[in-house]
């Protein structure tokens, strides 16, 4: 079990690093509200994958 938990962690490690790679700080207050948007998807996105490894680390 510890292996597919580590084998999930790199996984998600990889995940929540593209993602915050594609969030653009300089979008934060953009006028344009799709690109407002689908930033704050990206960041959100991010954000879970970051808090799921939170969740992985507890339990290795």
């Amino acid at each position: 079990m510890n292996t597919k938990l580590q084998l999930l962690e790199k996984e998600i490690t990889a995940l929540a690093k593209n993602y915050r790679d594609d969030w653009k700080e300089d979008l934060w207050e953009s006028e344009n509200i799709e690109e407002y948007g689908l930033n704050e998807f990206i960041g959100g996105k991010a954000d879970a994958y970051e808090e799921c490894l939170d969740l992985i680390k507890k339990c290795i």
